[in-house]
């Protein structure tokens, strides 16, 4: 495999895994989504194994009345920092 089709196929994961957080993430703030549907199982359980780690070390912050949920943030980031170090590491 060629560098710059590995870099491509590296970038286009991160790419796809951090919308599939963003949507899942969304989802969160929409209650009348039906979570037995298809779909949405489908992203949580891509994403959930991901978070799972994550809330063990970083539980949900409290803002007043309301729980925030920082795992989204937190596996976004190291997503593209992940991604970043692969592709300098390849050239």
């Amino acid at each position: 495999m060629s560098q710059a089709l590995l870099v491509m196929a590296i970038r286009s994961a991160v790419q796809i895994l951090t919308w599939i957080v963003i949507i899942d993430a969304v989802l969160t703030f929409l209650p009348t989504v039906d979570r037995r549907n298809p779909i949405v199982k489908l992203i949580r359980s891509i994403t959930e194994p991901i978070y799972r780690p994550i809330r063990k070390v970083v539980g949900p912050v409290r803002m007043g009345d309301v729980g925030l949920d920082l795992s989204p943030i937190i596996v976004i980031v190291g997503l593209q920092i992940v991604g970043s170090i692969l592709v300098k590491l390849i050239h």
